[in-house]
């Protein structure tokens, strides 16, 4: 099974398909996509293969020597005869082979670094100490976690993710070897290691991409025979193959290191702070240029896998809240910006947070550069900022009511709101910086309710993170339960059969399975095909060969690169038959086999395949397709509720603090809808734009998190039950999308309804500037202008999904 990489916690895309940074959903691109494999692509202008070197002749007038002639009787002769020509064939095929395999360095080096740590490890073991279970287990090893793993990253990241994962390794081997004295306790392990090990993969891509491999190490001791004495040699071999593999990571033709994640964040945060810097006048076109690149470049889908803050440590989640928080600052800088005329002349308010937008920003910058651990107090601070935050907001709230009319609608609102919204993400992004540096304190700050999670420990995150996809809705708990039953039932057949080698049923169906019975169906083919005609010269090479060692133990590194390199580059078919001969070749080293090898295999795998089809059957068979709708549909009731519970703790400072509810429903939608992705379907019906339903959720957990701790209180009545009423009524739409999406469209969903400003307006009391509660009413109606904003964000985003479906 290709594992699925979880998304990050925090959603990175921002409202504004125009922003940089913005959201802009992208078809996921396959391996092997549409269209005939192989298939040759004919240049438009030529109709000529691309690539085929031009005729100088072609199209131009000119008549060739052998145009018109007539043809030479008798065979043509090459110059230099028959000799020439097959040298020349040969220096024709390795210059392009050299200039293929340079456009596929990661697939080509990943080859040679297996090759080399395994052949290393298995020459050792069988022939300098003669150790053959050792020979096997440390060759699979490094077949296991460099090839059948998906480890990404750096030379330097999947080095130190394999000599990570040793403990677990060691564990899973010994389980393996004990269990194996019974078939039912080999078949009842599997089950329970097969679930563990695939469910661990929500806790980071480098684990989900580790999780197949893992897999492997149970698989290969837990069948026949019971050899508990042999176990420290399966030990040893385990180790040595790991630190081969670790080795070979890193010092042979190593994967390039990427930038720091904390190098983008300062690039982006250096960016807002140049956008910030520009008071009105003509457009700052380079600034907005550099902001559009480094948004983009934090894009989840920019970002290689490894480098994501997608575990659930407190430093990946503060810099996936940085990220947050740094986007929505480019996006707010860039509208505001946008906006405003070339001849216009910001008001001195918003020089005066803009100023302080770029200072707060700046000091983000050369703290993540510095990458320095800070101690409380140390680092970027958002106290300037906050102090000339909070009288503007107060004061522009009360001029906002004083001048806004029925007219105006919400025009007004939006864009007076832009600054006072970008000076909010940039104390964001100070204190999320401070944070992931190592500053806990942060949850002191004015604004510090945002980060509760900054004094939770790290097991009730990790364990929080485990939970959230602990239900059968979640497509990560789907994908592990078809998993584990796929290798327990293949368990239980192999030792019901007494198949010679069930060890390959396994790895038929833990190589096999996919998350739709279609694509399942479609990996059994190929690997069907594949191996047959890796059988076919399996057998002829063992029947050739018959039992002499040096020619196998010549063609081994020979057979394993080209297997290696095939396999990624042309398919299942070739990966499942570069397997079969690399299989055939080791085993005809380690014990005395014939051709009859090569029939076994095929069978095996024949079994494994039929065994992980029936599993697709029987668990959740159309992957994500279902899901991906009743994963959406929860996470509009999600925002629903979430706007509900903010209203209230805004107007009657009272109800729940916790937002585990938005998270579990925006990670379940964003999971579900990037397997759905990556699934291979007969025909795409139209789909909504989940993305933008993703946006809203991000923006209601926003200011779930963000409303309740500003200062102020609607003490109004009138005030209250109209912000009550306005929030009922985009719960209302939302949970009516929530039915549309759950019944597949049956139930009527209509346009959500602007919000009634002339309503607002009708009981909205006059501040008078010489009332002594001046300041008090002031924070108040600035609470309550960011409410409304906040609802008309929501209610945007809602029309914008309308409109899409």
């Amino acid at each position: 099974m290709v594992p699925v990489f979880p998304q990050e916690v925090f959603l990175f895309d921002v409202r504004g398909a125009s922003g940089p940074g913005a959201a802009v959903p992208q078809e996921p691109l396959r391996a092997g996509g549409p269209g005939p494999a192989g298939g040759r692509l004919l240049d438009a202008a030529a109709g000529a293969p691309r690539g085929a070197e031009p005729d100088p002749l072609a199209n131009s007038g000119e008549v060739s020597p052998l145009q018109g002639a007539s043809p030479r009787s008798g065979p043509r002769r090459s110059a230099g005869g028959p000799a020439g020509a097959v040298l020349r064939r040969v220096r024709y095929l390795l210059e392009h082979g050299r200039h293929g395999l340079r456009g596929h360095r990661s697939v080509v080096g990943n080859a040679v670094r297996v090759t080399v740590g395994s052949c290393v490890a298995f020459y050792l073991c069988r022939y300098a100490l003669g150790l053959t279970v050792m020979s096997v287990y440390a060759t699979f090893t490094v077949v296991a976690l460099g090839v059948l793993a998906r480890i990404p990253g750096s030379g330097r990241q999947r080095a130190a993710t394999v000599l990570t994962a040793i403990p677990a390794g060691l564990a899973l081997v010994t389980l393996g070897t004990l269990l194996a004295v019974q078939t039912w306790a080999a078949v009842l392990g599997m089950l329970v290691i097969g679930f563990v090990v695939a469910y661990a993969g929500t806790t980071g891509p480098r684990i989900a991409g580790a999780a197949p491999g893992m897999q492997l190490l149970y698989i290969l001791p837990c069948f026949p025979p019971y050899a508990p004495e042999a176990l420290g040699q399966r030990l040893s071999g385990f180790l040595l193959g790991a630190v081969l593999l670790a080795l070979a990571q890193r010092f042979v033709l190593p994967e390039p290191d990427t930038p720091p994640f904390c190098r983008l964040l300062a690039d982006a945060a250096d960016a807002a702070a140049d956008l910030a810097d520009h008071h009105g006048g003509p457009l700052p076109v380079e600034a907005l240029a550099r902001a559009h690149r480094t948004g983009d470049a934090l894009r989840p889908s920019r970002v290689p896998p490894a480098d994501l803050p997608a575990s659930p440590s407190l430093t990946h989640k503060a810099m996936a809240h940085a990220t947050e928080g740094v986007r929505t600052l480019l996006a707010r800088l860039e509208t505001l910006h946008t906006a405003a005329g070339p001849h216009d002349v910001y008001h001195p308010e918003t020089v005066v947070l803009l100023q302080g937008i770029s200072a707060a920003a700046r000091e983000a910058a050369d703290a993540l550069r510095r990458g320095k651990r800070l101690l409380p107090g140390e680092g970027p601070s958002a106290a300037a900022l906050q102090s000339e935050l909070n009288p503007v907001r107060a004061h522009r709230a009360v001029d906002t009511l004083e001048r806004l009319s029925a007219d105006d609608r919400l025009v007004y609102l939006r864009r007076r709101s832009q600054v006072v919204q970008a000076a909010d993400c940039a104390v964001v992004l100070a204190l999320a910086t401070r944070l992931l540096l190592g500053d806990r304190s942060v949850e002191r700050s004015p604004a510090g309710h945002a980060f509760a999670y900054a004094q939770s420990h790290a097991h009730q995150l990790w364990w929080q993170r485990l939970t959230t996809h602990l239900t059968p809705r979640s497509v990560i708990f789907q994908n592990a339960c078809r998993f584990a039953l796929g290798l327990a039932t293949a368990r239980w057949i192999a030792g019901l059969l007494d198949l010679q080698h069930g060890f390959w049923v396994l790895l038929a169906t833990l190589t096999l399975t996919r998350t739709t019975t279609l694509e399942t169906w479609s990996a059994v083919r190929q690997a069907l095909s594949g191996t047959l005609v890796g059988a076919v010269l399996a057998g002829g090479l063992l029947a050739l060969v018959h039992d002499r060692d040096t020619v196998y133990a010549v063609v081994l590194p020979v057979v394993m690169l080209v297997a290696f390199i095939l396999g990624p580059l042309r398919g299942l078919a070739w990966a499942q038959g570069g397997f079969t001969l690399v299989v055939a070749t080791l085993f005809a080293q380690v014990s005395p086999v014939t051709w009859q090898l090569a029939p076994v295999r095929l069978v095996d795998v024949l079994v494994g395949s039929l065994i992980g089809l029936a599993c697709g059957l029987v668990a959740w068979p159309r992957g994500a397709g279902r899901e991906v709708r009743r994963s959406m549909a929860g996470l509009c009731s999600a925002i629903a509720d979430a706007i509900g519970h903010t209203t209230a703790r805004v107007v009657e400072r009272s109800g729940s603090t916790d937002i585990f509810t938005i998270n579990r429903a925006l990670t379940l939608a964003q999971e579900s809808l990037a397997q759905y992705h990556c699934e291979l379907r007969e025909e795409t019906a139209r789909q909504p734009d989940w993305p933008a339903l993703l946006v809203a959720g991000s923006d209601a957990r926003r200011g779930e998190r963000l409303l309740p701790g500003r200062p102020g209180r609607i003490t109004a009545h009138e005030v209250g039950a109209w912000l009550r009423h306005a929030a009922d009524r985009t719960a209302a739409d939302y949970r009516s999308l929530a039915r549309h999406l759950r019944t597949d469209g049956e139930v009527a969903w209509d346009e959500a309804r602007p919000l009634d400003i002339r309503a607002l307006l009708a009981v909205a009391p006059a501040i008078a500037r010489e009332s002594p509660d001046r300041d008090t009413r002031a924070l108040a109606a600035a609470l309550l202008l960011d409410s409304v904003i906040w609802l008309d964000g929501l209610t945007a985003d809602l029309n914008r999904i309308h409109k899409e479906m």
